[in-house]
């Protein structure tokens, strides 16, 4: 029997596209309440991340991005607004104000490639400036003459201060969440960067210098607390990854638009108070371009090293260590054994007449087949086991703290599944290989040298090969060492 999906193809679609509207309408609803209750006066409210967060989801998520998606966004600009006691004429206005800045920012982000959605390049936070910037502009638009009816102010002064605003908050919303990693991303780098002692006192440094920052800000007070977070908000960026720098920088931009204006900061008024506000937002945004383009370069710059760095330590072919970098990795993984008094193997591996498969199928084929052999083998390895490939067709496998009976029996269930594994190449023809493996270890009481632990299951190897091929053999010397 067909699926309901197969059967109902259409009504599916429909139900998914209500899906993502719902989840649009309720973003833009909490996003919305949250920027109503900044407004220190009127209808100007100190942060409004409801525009950035919509335009951020759009971009993030093209599949929202529907009639009914704006639509969804609509209804929660809407209800958030007519909830919170605006009438009727400024809600309809207000919302239209917020779609078409949010719409207009949407089309501007899909001109760029995926690399500038994401703030991946040094030159990314210009594109993003540039349509937010675009964004700003279509919402003051649009805007401007509720900014006469609820403000009192002309043409040019509306679209100012409406554009302005906009601005700020796209930019210090938007690239949070345009580089959100996920939350099992972050769960994860949490875990690799929780540290304690010195480690983690120094991990947590720039944010603590960020924290201080404040406080000297709120103390001194004056025109130049815009400027007093800079320094740690650059260490931040050089220091930490480019999501948690723009959760920082929103964070500290956010304290400032709501700081200021409500005069928990000392500072010096011009004559316009609205003239006041726009200097402050200018400023607030202006400020978030530097850490932000940092971030990005210094993500740029740390994805290219680490490229680099894995095309030069490991096999273009089947993503095992190359041999140079196996035996650096593995000499110093053994000396650390050493120190702590543990267990090691080593095992060499051979796939068995492996030059037929070249010369009957050709060079596609044998390639098809390393591939697949990394991929069986590894499956059997265990996380902290080193692989690589030393030869044409030979690998080789550092077992910690593996006694040698422990790795013989690993050995014997890495034969056995590359014996049952079935490789097709591209001809049709299916593939059987088997291998030979040859197995050395280190006594927990004896400290060797790691060449002489090649030697040692390059020995092994040759001992299987001579009774026969595709079986396990372990060194003599090291049974009796075990026994």
């Amino acid at each position: 029997m067909r699926s309901a999906i197969e059967r109902y193809p259409d009504q599916v679609s429909l139900a998914r596209k209500l899906v993502f509207a719902l989840i649009v309408a309720g973003a833009v609803f909490a996003a919305s309440l949250l920027g109503i209750l900044t407004r220190p006066i009127g209808f100007l409210a100190a942060v409004w991340p409801a525009n950035a967060v919509l335009l951020g989801l759009m971009v993030r998520n093209p599949a929202y991005a529907t009639t009914l998606g704006w639509l969804g966004a609509f209804a929660g600009f809407f209800v958030a607004d007519f909830v919170t006691g605006s009438d009727m004429p400024t809600t309809i206005w207000l919302t239209a104000a917020n779609i078409a800045g949010a719409a207009t920012g949407y089309v501007l982000f899909r001109l760029m490639p995926e690399q500038d959605r994401r703030l991946r390049r040094p030159v990314s936070v210009l594109y993003l400036f540039a349509a937010a910037c675009g964004a700003s502009m279509a919402s003051a638009v649009v805007g401007r003459a509720a900014s006469h009816l609820l403000f009192g102010k002309d043409f040019f002064d509306g679209l100012a201060f409406w554009s302005v605003s906009e601005l700020v908050n796209h930019l210090i919303v938007l690239p949070m969440v345009l580089t959100f990693p996920g939350v099992k991303a972050l769960l994860r780098q949490g875990k690799v960067q929780a540290g304690v002692g010195l480690a983690g006192m120094l991990h947590l440094a720039p944010a603590l210098a960020l924290l201080a920052s404040v406080g000297v800000g709120i103390v001194v007070g004056g025109p130049g607390v815009l400027a007093f977070p800079i320094p740690a908000l650059l260490w931040c960026a050089l220091t930490y990854s480019l999501f948690t720098t723009t959760v920082l920088t929103m964070a500290l931009s956010t304290w400032l638009l709501i700081s200021l204006p409500a005069q928990m900061i000392p500072l010096s008024y011009l004559p316009n108070p609205i003239r006041l506000l726009d200097s402050i937002r200018l400023g607030v945004a202006l400020m978030a371009l530097g850490p932000l383009t940092v971030a990005s370069t210094n993500t740029a710059r740390k994805e290219l090293i680490d490229k680099l760095s894995h095309q030069a330590n490991h096999d273009s072919l089947t993503g095992a260590l190359s041999r140079g970098a196996f035996m650096r990795r593995g000499e110093a993984k053994l000396r650390q054994l050493s120190r702590t008094s543990r267990n090691a193997a080593l095992l060499m591996l051979d796939i068995d007449h492996f030059k037929r498969i070249n010369d009957r199928l050709g060079h596609a084929a044998g390639d098809k087949a390393l591939q697949e052999f990394f991929r069986v083998v590894s499956s059997v390895l265990r996380e902290d086991d080193l692989f690589g490939r030393t030869g044409g067709e030979e690998f080789a496998a550092l077992l910690p703290r593996t006694d040698p009976i422990e790795a013989a029996a690993i050995a014997e269930r890495i034969r056995l599944a590359v014996e049952t594994a079935r490789i097709t190449v591209a001809s049709g023809e299916r593939l059987r290989l088997t291998v030979s493996i040859g197995v050395a270890a280190q006594a927990a009481a004896k400290v060797a040298h790691f060449d002489d632990l090649l030697l040692a299951a390059d020995r092994a190897l040759y001992e299987a090969k001579a009774a026969g091929r595709n079986t396990v053999r372990i060194g003599a010397q090291q049974l009796q060492d075990a026994a």
